[in-house]
């Protein structure tokens, strides 16, 4: 009886090592399998209305994002204490400009829609255009209505020669001035293992501090926000419930 149950244990170790897993770098899934391929980014008759800022593509989307945070009031969030992101300004609220946030819905090709739609989030369309408007083209950055369907195309687009807004996970990117930072929003637990095309959100880097990270985004309490968030010793993101993120975009536009 010692012997078959000596044997027995030397079998289980056995077994338990032979599934002990190997380390693995996450691997990417560009869509769950029950989701359609996304189609080939379509062309608009929407135009920008006005030149980009500057030369530079870059630095145009972040003019023109704290351009319109000051046309909405500088409303300013802040993310890095404890409880409930305060808010330390209050800027011009979506019932209140109505047709400045019909223009960034005219970008993803939603006329019908403004800010009087309150039940409607904009924050994808406010990043589409002010992405567009920089000048950048759509083989590049395709404008939508949903966060999580622009980053899947980058994703995809990654795959390709020439590649300028590049996906990465937070742990491996330091956030940079023109970097985009996104998250998944309600539960929709979207992340680059799992792109499910659920609700999110992204806002545009304007700034980096020791220990902050200034970005802005549409639809952040009902108005163009710049919202401060933690950043810890190393300059990465700090997780936060309130915005779970899961990727640092970086931005290699010129």
């Amino acid at each position: 009886m010692r012997k078959l149950v000596v044997l027995a244990l030397l079998v289980l170790g056995a077994c338990a090592q032979q599934q002990q897993p190997t380390a693995t770098k996450p691997k990417t899934v560009v869509s769950a399998a029950s989701l359609a391929p996304l189609d080939a980014c379509r062309e608009s008759a929407w135009r920008p209305e006005a030149p980009p800022p500057a030369a530079s593509m870059k630095e145009s989307m972040v003019l023109l994002a704290v351009g319109e945070w000051f046309r909405f009031g500088r409303q300013t969030i802040d993310f890095t204490q404890p409880g409930e992101p305060k808010v330390e300004i209050l800027g011009v609220q979506e019932k209140n400009a109505p047709q400045r946030i019909n223009d960034f819905w005219k970008s993803v090709d939603r006329p019908n829609l403004t800010g009087l739609d309150t039940e409607v989030p904009w924050s994808a369309a406010f990043i589409s255009w002010d992405i567009a408007s920089a000048g950048v083209p759509r083989d590049l950055f395709c404008p939508d209505a949903r966060h999580t369907v622009y980053v899947e195309r980058m994703v995809l687009r990654e795959k390709q020669p020439g590649a300028v807004l590049i996906p990465h996970h937070v742990n491996e990117r330091a956030p940079r001035v023109g970097d985009l930072l996104c998250a998944a929003r309600d539960g929709g637990g979207t992340s680059l293992e799992n792109l499910n095309r659920g609700p999110g959100h992204c806002d545009i880097v304007v700034e980096v501090q020791p220990g902050k990270v200034h970005a802005i985004g549409g639809n952040v309490h009902d108005s163009v926000s710049r919202s401060v968030f933690p950043l810890d010793a190393k300059g990465f993101l700090s997780p936060i419930a309130a915005r779970p993120f899961f990727t640092v975009i970086e931005n290699k536009l010129p």
